[in-house]
């Protein structure tokens, strides 16, 4: 499923999630964090500055809610995790 710019269900949700994720890491919990998001390729890069349990737990939330999303759709979404902190 390909859908025009700005009809894309799929990118709606991760994009939607992604800015979930960082705004509730960066304001809510005031925790210093690195993030980048690169269009072109659609990569999300979280760096935490210290283990925050919260911010970690968020994160392993939002990588599981992107695993189902690449379950359901795998023609859109390839997920490639690099060096996380731990995994359960």
């Amino acid at each position: 499923m390909n859908a025009a710019s700005g009809k894309d269900i799929v990118c709606a949700a991760i994009s939607a999630m992604t800015m979930l994720v960082v705004n509730t890491i960066c304001e809510a919990y005031s925790q210093k964090a690195a993030t980048a998001v690169c269009e072109e390729s659609t990569m999300v890069r979280f760096l935490l500055k210290d283990k925050h349990i919260q911010s970690v737990g968020l994160i392993k939330s939002f990588h599981n809610e992107l695993a189902a999303l690449e379950k359901d759709y795998p023609e859109n979404l390839m997920i490639i995790v690099r060096n996380i902190l731990e995994r359960e």
